[in-house]
């Protein structure tokens, strides 16, 4: 397969079997359900260690409540004016409630599985495959709306050719022909793959 024929077939098998279930649990969940797709989320994408236990549950919390606090203070129209400054507001609210620790990626991932656009998933190997120092956001969004820019239309060439695909999903009850075609449309997965993208570049040796 071509590079973003490949991941956007990765990128729908994870919506498929993660992201599809987190994004709706924060749309339509109760707090319990909440805070439950939190710990799966942060352990699917390996930001738990960030968030040390001591800080929650320690101080007789449930797991990740203070995060969930944090995220449901804030919705999409937070985020129009000024989304890297809100971004960086938030980040500093949770690093303040577990000990100051870096905590930039899992605001990002949790803040877009709660809103997703306009947030942009901050990711370390993401990061090194646009060559970018650590920590910096503004340089980040840039260069990365610049490379994607660049490859869009390849990428939205690949989503198209998704439907055709159903029957080797992870999930093909849900990922029926008519529903993989009305989601790969969608500018936000279209991102997302491109995010799959640049994960496999920035882990290149």
């Amino acid at each position: 397969m071509a590079a973003f024929e490949y991941c956007s077939l990765n990128y729908l098998n994870q919506w498929l079997s993660h992201d599809r279930a987190y994004c709706q649990v924060f749309s339509e969940g109760n707090k319990t359900e909440k805070l439950n797709m939190l710990k799966r989320a942060a352990d699917f994408y390996k930001v738990a260690r960030n968030l040390p236990k001591k800080f929650d549950e320690g101080q007789k919390l449930e797991r990740y409540e203070p995060v969930l606090e944090i995220i449901e203070s804030v919705d999409k129209n937070d985020f129009n004016e000024d989304p890297l400054l809100k971004i960086r507001e938030i980040e500093g609210k949770i690093s303040k409630k577990y000990g100051n620790r870096s905590v930039l990626s899992l605001t990002t991932k949790f803040l877009w599985l709660k809103i997703k656009q306009p947030i942009l998933i901050y990711d370390s190997q993401a990061r090194i495959a646009l060559n970018v120092p650590n920590g910096d956001l503004e340089k980040y969004y840039d260069k990365w709306r610049v490379s994607f820019g660049d490859r869009k239309n390849e990428i939205i060439k690949a989503c198209s050719e998704l439907p055709k695909m159903h029957l080797y999903t992870i999930d093909n009850e849900v990922g029926t022909q008519e529903y993989i075609k009305s989601l790969v449309g969608n500018s936000w997965f279209h991102e997302r793959v491109f995010d799959i993208y640049l994960w496999n570049e920035g882990k290149k040796p």
